[in-house]
Order: C-alpha cells, then structure tokens, then sequence
C-alpha cells in the first residue's frame, strides 16, 4: 500500500511541475467567450477607430465546432475593445461561401445537413449581430450546396453573391480580409 502512495504522490508531482504556468490569459472585452486576445500594451500597429473591414469567410469547420472566420471577427472586435475603441466607431460586415455556407443555417437545417446536432455558430453570430457586425450569407453558394434560403438562420442576410458583397463593401471603402 505504502509504494501506491508513494507511485501517486510522484505521479501527482510530475503532473505539478508540468503543468503550464506561461499559458497566455484570454481576455473577452467585447464577445463574451469568443475571440479570446493577450493584451499587449507596448505593441505596434494597435486597431484605430473609423475602421470599415469586410471578412470573407470561406473557412469549413467540422460539424459542430465553431467556424475559425467567425471566431477571427469576434477576435478583432475583442482587440478594437482593449484599445478603447467603441463598436460604434468601426464599421464591420462578414460574408460566408464557399465551405463555410452551412454556418448559416439555423439549427434544424445544419442538423438535417450534418451529424451535429445545432449549428454552434449561431450564439456567436448573435454576440457579432449585437456588436454591429453585418452577416451575410451568399445565395450562389446556398443554391450550390443544395441549401434553401428558408434554412438560413433569422440574424443572417441572404445576399446575390459574396462577390457582389465584397466589391459593393470595397467600393464603399472596405478594407478585404480574407480568411479560409
């Protein structure tokens, strides 16, 4: 009995000394359990107000884990927060395609088109929405993966195309970010 003891109390140790005490601290300024950022008060280049940013997100996700496009917004939010900038003072739109169209759906949808059960984005589309943030969907790419416009969830705007998306925003004076 003494040499289990003895075997746990040095597994225990082992366990201890290598558990990671550099681990960064995630902080959620604006979007709540999303787009966790480190704060970094002396870096450069820090986010500015008046900025106007489209994202095209053609990012795939397996089903039922939270698309990285979406998560990258929420992630700039949350840096625009730490440096003092209001949601207000950027102007921001998102537009999924391609692999990252089923994002969209609303529950019943995405578990009709995968093994999930809910569509796990659809919480942080709501925290993005309330910040802002346009969502749009692309209508070539619902008709293309046999998706209907009714599957699309209720906070997310069926647009034409993404490309007209991404051309109407950067004729507005959006910057282009993709991420895929």
């Amino acid at each position: 009995m003494r040499v289990w003891s003895l075997v746990l109390a040095g597994v225990a140790a082992v366990a201890a000394a290598g558990a990671d005490t550099d681990a960064p601290q995630f902080l959620h300024p604006r979007v709540p359990r999303y787009g966790g950022i480190v704060r970094l008060a002396d870096a450069a280049e820090p986010p500015r107000a008046g900025s106007k940013i489209v994202f095209d997100i053609t990012a795939d996700s397996q089903p039922g884990e939270l698309n990285k496009g979406l998560e990258a917004v929420a992630r700039y939010l949350n840096l625009n927060a730490e440096s003092g900038i209001k949601s207000t003072d950027v102007r921001l739109a998102l537009v999924l395609h391609g692999p990252a169209t089923r994002t969209a759906l609303h529950d019943s949808a995405y578990a009709r088109h995968t093994a999930a059960t809910n569509n796990p984005n659809l919480d942080l589309i709501r925290e993005l929405k309330a910040a802002g943030v346009e969502v749009f969907v692309c209508g070539q790419s619902l008709a293309r993966n046999r998706y209907k416009p009714d599957e699309v969830a209720g906070e997310v705007t069926v647009a034409v195309s993404a490309m007209t998306v991404n051309v109407n925003k950067q004729q507005d004076g959006y910057a282009y970010l993709s991420i895929h």
